[in-house]
């Protein structure tokens, strides 16, 4: 129940004790106390949301975390009938520092480089060193108690930067899904620290009332500095730090080590790209006309279907070549549109390769939406547990995921900061799972290999708090006798949950469920599967579990042909199911040396009775001609006797 308190890991929430203004996106946020009495705050996680499950593990074993509020402790918890992940954190030590639509008074020069920049450097470069990002900074996810120095809020309850607004993301995730936005690297938090900057020194955040569209074309078509900051005055510091943080190239950005020790760690370097050249004279897409590259390809990746119809026409081309003055580009546009006909033909490959030629930095474009290849999983979580209309339909990721879209747009030369060939392993193993039919694998499987934070979804355990494959056991064993009779207590998302959490060890009993024809083969197939699992993780005894099993495999023991056998089983099946080990009964119902026993048996028997038959036929054969020889030599018998009695009769009248 949701007034129920919640244990997680060695720490107790108080669902009715809320906590507002820590939780990212909204989610519920409560009071816990740890065994000591230690005060901290337990965030509850979404399903359709996952939360960076291999980051809060990593941090949790982490002793010393400078700058940051600590995860303390994680677990799969119940509430409001739904198991969701639930993570505990440091109690913030004060309020946030500026929250959207507040007004404060701005921040002093030396107060932001002690008291922010410097404790945000040092957690960045702790991050670092532990191959994370962070993607939550923002003024109102800073905490800090009196003029001391700030601590960094929960980044990791949700997919990477799904709270961030667009003015703290550089365009190329900012126009990304929320939940797609990917893991990202320390350039985009240290982006996000710019704007955070100016937001401090300015007193309010800086472009509020404006929607993302508007937000992500002023970026574009101003740049970032002039867009974040505006006609706003910075203090000098900070104004040099913010045009670092906030440079087109992230190569450029101040890396954490100089913000841990900033002004005296600062290094020299450029603080502006050469700007992208823009035409005098711009292509119109839709409603939106672009003149430079990077706003070309965004154009084109959010007007799609206007987009193609530019793309198709050669008009992108034509522009992209006297426009721009890029002959080769155009050329090699040109190659990739090819002579295709007008009509309904499929245009969404091109189009997502023609974008990624156009900016080589750009997020993955795919039917009007856009996300970053390793945003995919999260991506997922939402299509398939919370569809909406402003996610990515299930028909466009199936398309993605089946026609290898992320190795094919990883594929277009160009200097773009992914591995083009991890990419291509990647996407042909999503499309090997995806497609694979079999129980244990398809889409849910990629659901939770890509998930590692979601609980089990199987609605055979709902309501049941099932992290791991014990937990998942122990759920179906006490729901198994509330099970309908004839049911068979494994599905697609138990299966594909066993199927990752085992390391793909058990793929062959999963599709051999599956496989089965009747249910009573199915049930002794999924005895194996259960036996496996309560030996290898040393499960207590399942009987409502064995019993089920047993109760639908019952018709698999007609197929033991030795009748004693069958009796003697069908006696102690249910004995066998009462005492919980699966591995028994699975031996009971199918023991493959006993099998084995049973059928060289049955073929023993029935060659004998064969042979006992022809033995049968052959004396029956030789009777029957015995028979006929008998009368045949009495025919023979009875005429030559005749013969001897008229000879002895024509003797007698003849007086010899």
């Amino acid at each position: 129940m949701a007034n129920e308190r919640l244990e997680i890991g060695g720490f107790t929430a108080d669902p009715q004790a809320p906590v507002a203004g820590f939780a990212p996106a909204g989610l519920p946020c409560f009071r816990a106390l740890g065994a000591d009495g230690t005060q901290v705050v337990a965030v509850l996680c979404r399903n359709e949301h996952p939360a960076r499950l291999r980051a809060i593990l990593r941090l949790i074993d982490e002793p010393d975390l400078p700058g940051l509020l600590r995860p303390l402790a994680q677990d799969v918890v119940v509430w409001s009938g739904s198991a969701l992940r639930a993570v505990v954190y440091e109690a913030p030590p004060g309020p946030a520092l500026l929250r959207p639509g507040q007004r404060a008074e701005p921040m002093r020069e030396g107060d932001l480089i002690q008291n922010v920049v410097r404790p945000i450097g040092r957690a960045l470069l702790t991050l670092g060193d532990l191959g994370l990002t962070h993607r939550g900074i923002r003024p109102d996810n800073l905490f800090r108690a009196g003029n001391g120095p700030v601590l960094l809020g929960d980044g990791f309850c949700t997919p990477p930067a799904l709270a961030q607004p667009a003015a703290f993301e550089d365009p190329a995730t900012a126009v990304c899904l929320p939940a797609g936005r990917g893991e990202g690297t320390i350039a985009d938090d240290l982006y996000a620290l710019g704007v955070t900057l100016v937001a401090l020194a300015m007193g309010e955040w800086p472009l509020a009332g404006r929607d993302d569209a508007a937000v992500i074309r002023a970026k574009l078509e101003h740049g970032n500095l002039v867009a974040v900051v505006g006609e706003n005055r910075l203090p000098g510091g900070i104004a040099t730090l913010v045009r670092g943080l906030l440079a087109e190239d992230p190569a450029r950005r101040p890396q954490p080590a100089e913000l841990a020790g900033w002004p005296g760690t600062a290094k020299v370097r450029p603080v502006s790209a050469r700007p992208l050249p823009r035409a005098s004279r711009g292509l119109r897409i839709g409603k939106v006309e672009v003149r430079d590259l990077r706003s070309l390809a965004f154009a084109l990746g959010r007007n799609w279907s206007e987009g193609a119809e530019a793309l198709r026409s050669g008009a992108v081309a034509v522009w992209v070549e006297r426009g721009l003055g890029q002959p080769v580009l155009a050329a090699r546009l040109r190659e990739l549109t090819g002579p295709l006909p007008r009509g309904d033909e499929p245009f969404d490959g091109t189009m997502c390769r023609a974008i990624a030629a156009l900016d080589p930095h750009a997020p993955l474009f795919w039917q009007g939406k856009a996300l970053m290849p390793d945003g995919i999983g999260a991506v997922l979580a939402e299509t398939l547990l919370a569809p909406s209309p402003s996610g990515l339909p299930l028909a466009a990721l199936d398309a993605l995921i089946g026609d290898m879209v992320i190795a094919r747009w990883a594929s277009v030369p160009g200097e773009r900061p992914h591995d083009a060939m991890a990419l291509d392993r990647a996407a042909r193993r999503y499309r090997l799972v995806w497609r694979n039919a079999n129980l244990g694998s398809g889409p849910e499987r990629l659901l939770y290999a890509l998930n590692p934070a979601l609980p089990c979804l199987s609605p055979l355990i709902a309501g049941e708090a099932a992290g791991t494959v014990p937990a998942a056991l122990a759920a179906l064993e006490r729901r198994a006798g509330g099970l309908a009779r004839g049911t068979l207590p494994i599905d697609r998302h138990l299966a594909a949950f066993i199927a990752v959490h085992m390391d793909g060890r058990l793929d062959d009993a999963l599709a051999a469920v599956g496989a089965a024809t009747t249910p009573a083969e199915a049930a002794v197939a999924a005895m194996a599967v259960f036996a496996q699992l309560q030996t290898t993780h040393r499960s207590a005894p399942m009987p409502a579990l064995a019993g089920l099993l047993a109760d639908l495999a019952m018709p698999a023991l007609a197929q033991w042909r030795e009748r004693a056998r069958r009796e003697r089983a069908t006696a102690e099946a249910a004995a066998v199911a009462a005492s919980g080990d699966l591995a028994r009964l699975h031996a009971l119902f199918a023991d493959p040396q006993a099998r084995a026993r049973d059928s060289i048996a049955f073929a023993q028997a029935r060659r004998e009775a064969q042979e006992a038959a022809q033995a049968i036929a052959r004396l029956r054969h030789d009777r029957a001609a015995r028979e006929a020889e008998a009368r045949r030599l009495g025919a023979r018998l009875s005429h030559a006797t005749g013969l001897v009695v008229l000879a002895l009769t024509l003797l007698s009248l003849s007086g010899v």
